[in-house]
């Protein structure tokens, strides 16, 4: 879709991704992955779109990671043939569509114990159909996954085997690399991916079990995973567009994030105080570092951040008096670029400020 190239007078609040910046960050990754000789399956989760995933073929990714049934088959509709659910597939409304989707696509999923990889087999049978498993190990997220080495090992060496349904290797989610207040900890968030897949393989090993994959890998810490980490895959998600939470956190500076959402001055009920039309159904109420002030900032301006979201309207807070008069626009760039883009169903696409496209979020939404 070729649109008229003028972004004044669109209705606001909208979701804008600059092109040039975003194929910079794809290119990137793709090049430090290819440096480490690992294979790149990044997050789709992040931008749930087709044309941004395409790009990320076209850069060299092996294949594309995914939350949710819905992304997976929204994904496999749009010509992409190797998916990872990393995400248990709990539930006969999951196990049904996902088995008939593995006799299209080569799909994998991610699982942690044999109360999830049962009822996965019997469904695969059912269907005739083959799905690899990646086992997830904790390594400090404190979400799913058993604990690294002997506890890993166990676990897996008593879970059932089945032909329709192989292991696969290890998967982890350094997630409380978010939590990290400097450089010191989010390189020990890195070493604790690291830790966690090789104790674990290693306890496999010892056991006679082959561990093919070691997947890890979050946008603060896939940079500190280097060629001799053990890690075989990455999975970053996050650095197709970057945000305000990356920025906080030292990985990029502001101009290289590549998503914001463009509001309008709706308000100015005092000289240090602006009011846009962007609430936390436009932006997401979400600060995944203590290190974010507040919940964004204001591309171009310095002394503005977002320090209050309703759901219609952001308190945005100067540290001097400003000239924003009501009716004017700006560009928010939100901690959380993922939760951001989930809550449109488009995107305006521009180049050096001209608007050149307009690309769907087809898996916007909860998902399953």
């Amino acid at each position: 879709m070729r649109p008229s190239n003028r972004l004044d007078g669109i209705p606001t609040p909208a979701l804008v991704i600059d092109r040039s910046r975003l194929g910079r960050n794809i290119d990137e990754m793709a090049a430090r992955a290819r440096r480490n000789g690992v294979a790149l399956w990044p997050h789709g989760k992040t931008h749930k779109c087709a044309e941004v995933a395409g790009m990320q073929r076209a850069a060299g990714a092996a294949g594309l990671t995914v939350a949710t049934l819905a992304e997976a088959e929204y994904f496999a509709g749009a010509g992409f043939s190797d998916i990872l659910l990393a995400y248990p597939p709990v539930g006969e409304w999951r196990l049904g569509p996902l088995a008939a989707l593995a006799r299209r696509i080569r799909l994998r999923v991610v699982l942690d114990s044999a109360a999830v990889l049962e009822p996965l087999i019997a469904a695969c049978r059912s269907a005739g159909a083959r799905i690899p498993y990646l086992w997830e190990v904790d390594s400090g997220a404190g979400r799913l996954g058993t604990p690294p080495g002997a506890p890993t090992a166990e676990a897996l060496a008593s879970a059932p085997r089945a032909e329709e349904c192989p292991f696969d290797g290890l998967m982890t989610f350094g997630g409380h690399a978010y939590g990290a207040r400097d450089d010191g900890e989010l390189e020990a968030a890195a070493e604790d991916e690291r830790g966690a897949l090789s104790a674990s393989a290693a306890a496999l090993t010892e056991r006679g079990i082959d561990v093919p994959t070691r997947s890890a890998g979050t946008t603060p810490t896939a940079p500190r995973l280097g060629p001799d980490s053990g890690v075989t895959e990455l999975r970053p998600g996050n650095y197709v567009f970057y945000d305000a939470t990356q920025v906080a956190l030292g990985l990029v500076p502001r101009e290289r994030c590549a998503l914001s959402v463009r509001a309008t001055v709706v308000g100015r009920p005092a000289g240090d105080r602006v009011i846009l039309d962007a609430g936390s159904k436009a932006l997401a109420a979400e600060r995944l570092t203590p290190r974010a002030e507040g919940f964004g900032f204001v591309a171009g301006h310095p002394g503005l951040r977002v320090g209050r979201l309703y759901e219609q309207h952001a308190i945005v807070h100067a540290d001097a008096p400003c000239r924003l008069a009501v009716g004017e626009t700006v560009d928010v760039v939100p901690n959380h670029a993922c939760a951001a883009a989930n809550l449109h169903r488009q995107a305006l696409v521009v180049e050096e400020g001209e608007l050149v496209d307009i690309w769907s979020i087809g898996a916007a939404g909860p998902g399953g």
